[in-house]
């Protein structure tokens, strides 16, 4: 009989991470007041409108509506407008960082926002589906690189074995709102886009149990730091060598990249992606060149305690050992989904 093996994996973000519930809040769902995004709870705000009959059908309207007057208000404002104060409405609220827009734009004019998943009691976590995807690139890159046929996907699938626990709960003031930024180095820095998030602030601590079945299983898992240090290298050399080392962050300990819009290599299987077969599929206004872009977020800029031979320091984890990309204001530039970890068996 095979015998079942528990670890401890400790993830800590690096960088903002994002994992999406496919949803996303429009602009009638939250409002902006005292620089913070408030994503109420609708039967609690439709409960408490129905005790004025003239607001509940107000509200009712507002959300009907096809006028673009109406469309384009935002709930905080047409709850101004009904002389509706209460925020006693449960849901949560994210406080703003000033990363949210740029250029001095209206914070209370975002796009819609991308949700972060959460459990049924309104918690953040990680599906183990999200590590076990990043922890597949990392072996199909190190420990099954060139092998012809990955032993997973039928009878003898190696990863049946490899069995990955959700993460333990987030608070929800672990999330951070941020924007999206590519960044082509063949152009002049970093490139806002209209996309935004709900992401798990950088230096956040997620934990997962994983178990294995069988002495292969626990091989592999118990060598995941060093396959992981090998995959981030193989990155490096192939990719990340181009970022400007201003937007670049250190490697810390067994890099991992996890969530979306961390780019393509960091999901790849080197020895099977065909780049010029891409390009030659793309449409001609969406063709990558070169390696195609960086994927960048920004946060405010963290710093942490680290203690070397009996002496502590304090370093940051924006840009390359410690240096900045952007210090406008205590924020930084960050590689999106960039984190490190920790694994040790369970007793």
């Amino acid at each position: 009989m095979k015998r079942y093996r528990e670890f401890e994996f400790k993830l800590r973000t690096l960088a903002p991470v994002f994992i999406g519930s496919g949803e996303t809040y429009k602009q009638r769902e939250y409002i902006y007041e005292n620089d913070a995004y408030y994503f109420p709870n609708f039967v609690t705000l439709y409960r408490k409108l129905s005790s004025n009959q003239r607001q509940q059908e107000a509200f009712e309207n507002y959300l009907m509506s096809s006028r673009i007057q109406e469309k384009n208000m935002r709930l905080g404002e047409f709850l101004r407008k009904i002389n509706f104060t209460d925020r006693d409405l449960g849901g949560y609220s994210i406080k703003a960082t000033g990363v949210e827009v740029e250029n001095n734009g209206d914070p209370d004019r975002l796009n819609e926002i991308a949700k972060f998943i959460k459990d049924p009691q309104g918690r953040p976590y990680i599906p183990g589906t999200s590590l076990k995807g990043a922890i597949r690139t990392i072996l199909i890159n190190t420990r099954f690189k060139g092998v012809e046929k990955i032993p997973w996907g039928g009878s003898d699938d190696i990863f049946h074995d490899i069995r990955v626990s959700d993460s333990e709960p987030l608070k929800l003031s672990s999330l951070v709102i941020t924007k999206k930024w590519d960044y082509n180095t063949r152009k002049d820095g970093p490139n806002p886009l209209p996309l935004t998030r709900e992401c798990l602030k950088p230096y956040t601590k997620v934990v997962f149990t994983i178990t294995t079945v069988g002495d292969e299983a626990a091989e592999i898992i118990s060598g995941l730091s060093k396959a992981a240090d090998e995959f981030y290298k193989r990155y490096e050399e192939r990719f990340l060598k181009d970022l400007d080392l201003k937007y670049r962050q250190s490697g810390y300990n067994h890099p991992i990249y996890l969530g979306g819009g961390s780019g393509l290599w960091t999901k790849a299987n080197y020895d099977r992606i065909n780049i010029e077969q891409i390009r030659s599929r793309t449409p001609r206004k969406m063709k990558m060149t070169g390696n195609g872009v960086f994927k960048l977020t920004k946060a405010k800029r963290q710093s942490y305690r680290l203690k070397i031979k009996g002496v502590i320091e304090e370093r940051e984890l924006v840009g390359k050992n410690g240096g900045a990309a952007d210090t406008k204001d205590g924020i930084g530039f960050y590689e999106m989904g960039k984190c490190c970890f920790t694994i040790k068996e369970k007793k």
